[in-house]
């Protein structure tokens, strides 16, 4: 018991440490935006990401806050202090600031890795006091504004060898309900302040909706499911009404109501550990009718247990005549609806007595068919990883049962309608399993805006970083991958392609530099383009430089220009000058590379000397199942990718060519294209070795095509790729080899490298 107690505080830990990062990575481009606001007078756009930052950061907090990560509160309530100085107009926004919030970001990625390690964020002291004084040096936030974090109670640390404590224990409870009560008392001061001057009703409307955000995301955290659907449509409301005067005060009037209400549940949650919420739906519908249709929830309550909703039930009253009762309510509501005529005594008492038979503790109840935020279910990679490979031997099962020999020549229609919708399914199945793996490319470029910025800062350099193709959909691996190969990339732009402001001006260049990051999806893969109009790349240089580092045998004369630009991914290549924090040390460009091969991928590089560079990234779509054509040499089959392959055809004897030195070549229409002889590769005997036997495939590559000499094509199928065994050999260490895959029959069969065979 002491175990699951345990894995169930770890598992909140978690989702606020998942939940946490999303909001920093949503966060982190906002600051980095509010670099174009330095120094301006603040307009309501500029006041409105300011208080989405602040909301942002209070959300954090108020996690922070109830796990009692102490130092991470501080953080992000010295953050808060900073925003509410300048959306209030107590500070003018410089760099410094946004640095500083940058900074915060930073921090907050540092807690979360501690508090992911050790279960609390008691090891990093040092550095939330380093700036926490860098903030107090360049705000007019005086120290005694920072609050007090109390000692975290020993039953509260987080220990991962030793059982935990009670989920939600009753002291839990009582700070919870604490803090609470405090924000509902904060809530209640605005909605006068709204009520006594309309003026200043957008303040304080403002003011609600942070106080809310923090109650509902402590109402999430603790699993108070009816307080937490109740803020949630609650926030909905107010974002929506911002610029709807109307509706936002009949929402601010709704609240007035709520306050009694709000008591009641952080009452029950105190005495019995339950958030009943009495009325729940009612509440929930007369909020849904304040939003746009297009915005509204689907709701389904169980039976209303409060007196308002019973005599709507009952047909006493309209919806309506319950919202004008509310709004004016200083009474109990059947004593309103008596006065105003619509219902009787009696009838209102007979609705009592139907309540106090509902209002039992029956624990949680309400659901919500449809909340307002987004519904999501956190998956362990490695699980996912599973299912990919579960449904791969489900394809090579697949084929074993379609191909199986015992069915050769035999007549079998219902077998093959039967197996071509199992086909169908499969294939389905698995695109919704890559699908599922698939991530926008937005996360990965937006996290480059912090890193151009940093860069073009400390290089004093004015670079304008443009994003295109951010909706590109990604595999999650394959993120991965790629992250260390743009940071390297990136970093090189600013540092060798993009001119200081004073070196552009006299190239006949703008000051500032562009820097674009864009993404598409292209002929079967992810192609990735980082491009500068920088000083482009000197080919000359590029070889004297290989020359000069032992990286390169000869004068280099021999190479062309594409030959000479892929010198930059030689190991310990570097045209720096000197070493510097950004480059110089001739390692990164390796690395791309490198990664990219692990994946599949590789790196087109076009430079143009005081034009700019363009490099891209080419990346296949999947790592896992891919179309491939089942060729066969002697006695050996080979799998090659469909998308490798442009066309097949059996040559004539009269256009095959011969040169002087032995090689073979064969005439495709206007072009002459090299031969490449499989059976000679793998040494394996062929059933001939006549051309006009055999057939010839033209495959495609970016350094140009050839024609592959095989014996017969045997069809095309989905193919499982499998890494290589190791008495094999490692992948990459077979020539012309990138994986194998598992046949019909049971038979292994190698996958070919159509870039490796071309090289």
């Amino acid at each position: 018991m002491a175990d699951q107690e345990n894995n169930e505080q770890l598992e909140i830990i978690h989702e606020f440490i998942n939940e946490t990062r999303d909001m920093i990575n949503d966060l982190e481009p906002t600051i980095i935006g509010m670099e174009e606001m330095v120094g301006q007078d603040l307009d309501a756009d500029d006041k409105e990401t300011l208080n989405g930052v602040f909301r942002l950061f209070h959300s954090v907090k108020g996690g922070a806050g109830f796990l009692n990560f102490g130092h991470l509160v501080q953080c992000t309530h010295t953050a808060e202090n900073l925003l509410d100085q300048l959306r209030n107009g107590e500070l003018t926004l410089s760099s410094e600031h946004v640095d500083l919030l940058c900074q915060s970001c930073d921090f907050s990625k540092e807690a979360l890795d501690y508090i992911e390690e050790h279960g609390d964020d008691s090891g990093i002291t040092e550095s939330a006091d380093n700036l926490m004084t860098r903030f107090k040096e360049a705000t007019s936030c005086p120290a005694e504004q920072t609050p007090e974090i109390p000692p975290r109670p020993d039953e509260l640390i987080i220990d991962l060898e030793t059982p935990a404590r009670q989920l939600i224990s009753a002291e839990d409870r009582q700070k919870f309900v604490h803090e609470s009560s405090a924000i509902i008392k904060r809530i209640e001061t605005n909605l006068n302040n709204s009520k006594n001057n309309k003026k200043t009703a957008a303040a304080a409307a403002e003011a609600i909706l942070a106080d809310i955000s923090l109650f509902h995301e402590n109402c999430h955290f603790l699993t108070f499911d009816e307080l937490d659907k109740l803020t949630g449509i609650i926030m909905l409301v107010l974002e929506n009404s911002k610029s709807h005067k109307t509706t936002l005060q009949r929402a601010l009037n709704f609240i007035w109501e709520l306050i009694e209400v709000f008591q009641e549940s952080l009452d029950n949650i105190l005495q019995h550990g339950m958030d009943n919420v009495y009325g729940l739906e009612m509440y929930l519908e007369l909020f849904n009718n304040l939003l746009p249709p297009d915005a509204q929830v689907e709701i389904h309550c169980p039976p209303p247990t409060r007196l308002g909703e019973i005599l709507i039930q009952e047909g006493i009253v309209k919806n309506e005549d319950i919202e004008q009762a509310l709004s004016a309510q200083e009474r109990p509501i059947g004593e309103i609806l008596v006065d105003q005529g619509l219902a009787s005594r009696e009838q209102v008492n007979k609705a009592v007595k139907i309540q106090k038979k509902l209002r039992p503790m029956t624990g949680k109840s309400a659901v919500c068919s449809k909340i307002p935020k987004r519904q999501e279910i956190r998956v362990d990679l490695e699980k996912l990883d599973n299912l990919i490979n579960l449904i791969g031997e489900i394809v090579i099962a697949e084929n074993m049962v379609i191909h199986s020999p015992d069915l050769h020549n035999l007549e079998l229609d219902n077998f093959n309608k039967a197996a071509g919708h199992l086909s169908k399914i499969v294939r389905e199945l698995q695109e919704m399993a890559m699908v599922i793996r698939m991530l926008p490319i937005s996360g990965l470029f937006r996290r480059m805006m912090r890193l151009v910025r940093d860069l073009s800062r400390k290089s004093g350099k004015k670079v304008e970083l443009q994003l295109v193709g951010e909706d590109t959909e990604v595999d999650k691996t394959v993120i991965e991958k790629i992250t260390d190969p743009l940071v390297h990339l990136i970093r090189n732009s600013l540092d060798h392609g993009i001119g200081t402001p004073e070196e552009r001006a006299a190239a006949g260049k703008p000051e500032s530099g562009v820097l674009r990051l864009e993404a598409r999806h292209e002929e079967g893969e992810v192609q990735i383009t980082i491009t500068d109009d920088g000083r482009g790349m000197d080919k000359k240089r590029l070889i004297a430089k290989a020359v000069n580092k032992g990286l390169l045998e000869g004068d280099g004369s021999q190479l062309s220009d594409a030959e000479a630009l892929q010198l930059i991914f030689k190991p310990g290549f570097s045209t720096a000058e000197q070493i510097t924090d950004i480059s110089g040390r001739g390692v990164g460009m390796d690395v791309v590379r490198k990664n990219l091969e692990e994946i599949k991928g590789r790196v087109d590089v076009i430079s143009e000397l005081g034009s700019g560079t363009t490099i891209t990234l080419h990346i296949p779509l999947t790592l896992a199942i891919i179309d491939g054509m089942l060729i066969r040499v002697g006695d050996s089959r080979y799998i090659i990718p469909i998308l490798s392959i442009r066309e097949s055809f059996k040559p004539d004897s009269s256009a095959i060519t011969i040169t002087p030195d032995g090689r073979e070549l064969v005439r495709v229409r206007n072009s002459l294209l090299p031969i490449l002889r499989l059976h000679k590769i793998h040494n394996i005997e062929p059933d001939s070795r006549r051309f006009e036997d055999g057939i010839l495939i033209i495959l495609e590559s970016r350094e140009g095509n050839i024609c592959l000499f095989v014996d017969e094509l045997l069809g095309q199928q989905q193919t499982v790729i499998k890494s290589l065994s190791q008495y094999i050999g490692r992948q990459g260490e077979v020539s012309g080899v990138s994986g194998c895959t598992i046949l019909s029959d049971g038979e292994v069969c190698l996958i070919l490298d159509v870039q490796a065979l071309v090289e």
